[in-house]
């Protein structure tokens, strides 16, 4: 059986390195006659201590046979760097921190530093957790964010290879679900579309587009997948992803970054939303309103133990608190948004929202819109209304820079930039390419008065 599972191993290893298969036949019958004296002779292999107490089994005596049997075999092949897989097998963990974070940590620095060059093929799994004396799970889930980083590349039946250490950001793609989103709301998800494009030609980039015309998919387009597979792409963003879809694509074998405050996710680029209603709040407070009131088409939440605090869900709550505080007069019908999670057209709904508020007896004189695809809408009305603005009311307004709105009244804008957006999708996915853990970056809405 050690004769067997050698030769099936070394098999492996030297078609991984695209070499000839000279030398296997041999190295079979050096296992089956020497493998007693290989395991019990030396105390050493390979730069490789072995325990005095350790017990010794027929066929797994030595816990290095398979790596050290694969090591010479490549030196016989002359196909990779012998210093190179000395010093990558040599290494043991040292239980300071987690025994994946070592290995990641230890096979990052020999690729980054070129010793083990690009095109070369590791040991397996099995051979690599057998030198380092740890579960091939754990092996796996050390090699698995180098994977993403794009320093190692998973073949299909042919093995693991080094890319190359000092990796630039190629060619990028961007996932978006139009399905769910009316045609007349799209105008954010296309200026994320044209100003990644531009932030990837400035770095000689390109941007490849995936667009999903399902209104609740669960699954990633199998182009979208293979191409990730195939490493025609080096990374993934997306915006406002669904539970499901953000799950799909932190599986990909590529860096990723959403645009969405799932508190999951720590490649999420996320806004301050908490910061945005009070800045709003505030502002209406100074322009002297006394009875504040939202249009949002933000659908209310209750929170939970694990929710984010900045989560577009406590929008209300703040909104409710932060008036409080100024001393501002709320009424729960001031407070108008969606009565369900059904889809909406956005714009339609701004437009409906403001002949609701302002058939009422007693009205606010100071309203807060968002997001800026419902400010149109509430214009519209405004205008049909013939309401003064701003005798009778004053409005903060949310926009988006890359996609202005032209208003006939004075409206003060607090404002978020779609460039601004992608800039940070591109630096996370960058991040993970530089071998840097990822995290959460926080934007900031900008007052533009």
């Amino acid at each position: 059986m050690g004769c067997l599972r050698l030769g099936v191993t070394t098999r492996n290893f030297a078609k991984n390195n695209k070499g000839k298969a000279r030398g296997q036949i041999f190295f079979c019958f050096f296992c089956f006659f020497y493998k007693g004296k290989l395991c019990r002779g030396p105390k050493k292999i390979l730069g490789q201590p072995r325990s005095e107490n350790a017990v010794l089994h027929p066929v797994d005596a030595c816990p290095y046979e398979s790596s050290a049997a694969s090591y010479l075999l490549a030196l016989e092949m002359g196909t990779i760097k012998a210093a190179a897989i000395r010093k990558l097998l040599a290494f043991q963990p040292t239980g300071q921190r987690p025994a994946t974070k070592e290995i990641a940590a230890h096979l990052r620095t020999l690729i980054k530093s070129g010793e083990l060059p690009s095109g070369t093929g590791i040991p397996s799994t099995n051979d690599l957790a057998a030198a380092w004396s740890v579960f091939p799970n754990t092996v796996k889930l050390a090699l698995d964010p180098l994977v993403k980083e794009g320093l190692l590349d998973r073949r299909q039946n042919r093995g693991t290879f080094v890319l190359d250490g000092h990796r630039k950001i190629r060619r990028l793609g961007i996932y978006e679900n139009f399905g769910a989103i009316a045609p007349a709301d799209r105008d954010f998800l296309v200026s994320l579309q044209i100003e990644l494009a531009r932030v990837l030609e400035k770095q000689n980039a390109e941007l490849k587009v995936w667009v999903d015309n399902k209104k609740s998919p669960k699954f990633l387009p199998e182009n979208l997948i293979e191409a990730c597979k195939k490493r025609e792409i080096d990374g993934v963003v997306t915006s406002q992803p669904s539970k499901e879809i953000l799950k799909a694509i932190k599986s990909l074998p590529v860096p990723f970054a959403a645009l969405t405050s799932y508190r999951d996710c720590q490649a999420r680029v996320e806004f301050l939303n908490a910061d945005l209603v009070q800045k709003a709040v505030h502002r209406l407070a100074e322009r002297g309103a006394r009875r504040v009131g939202v249009i949002s088409n933000v659908i209310p939440e209750p929170a939970t133990e694990t929710s984010n605090p900045q989560d577009i869900s406590h929008f209300y709550e703040v909104f409710a608190e932060t008036a409080a505080s100024l001393g501002l007069e709320t009424h729960p019908d001031w407070v108008i948004h969606p009565a369900s999670k059904k889809p909406v057209e956005i714009e339609c709904f701004g437009y409906e929202a403001m002949k609701t508020l302002w058939k009422q007896k007693k009205r606010p004189d100071g309203l807060f819109i968002y997001p800026h695809t419902a400010v149109r809408g509430s214009l519209t009305a405004l205008l049909e209304l013939g309401v003064k603005i701003p005798e009778e009311l004053k409005l903060v307004a949310h926009g988006n820079i890359e996609t202005p709105i032209l208003s006939p009244y004075p409206v003060d804008w607090i404002t978020s930039s779609s460039r601004e957006i992608v800039q940070a999708m591109v630096k996370q996915i960058q991040r993970v390419l530089d071998g840097n853990p990822t995290k959460p970056t926080r934007l900031t809405h900008r007052p533009a008065w």
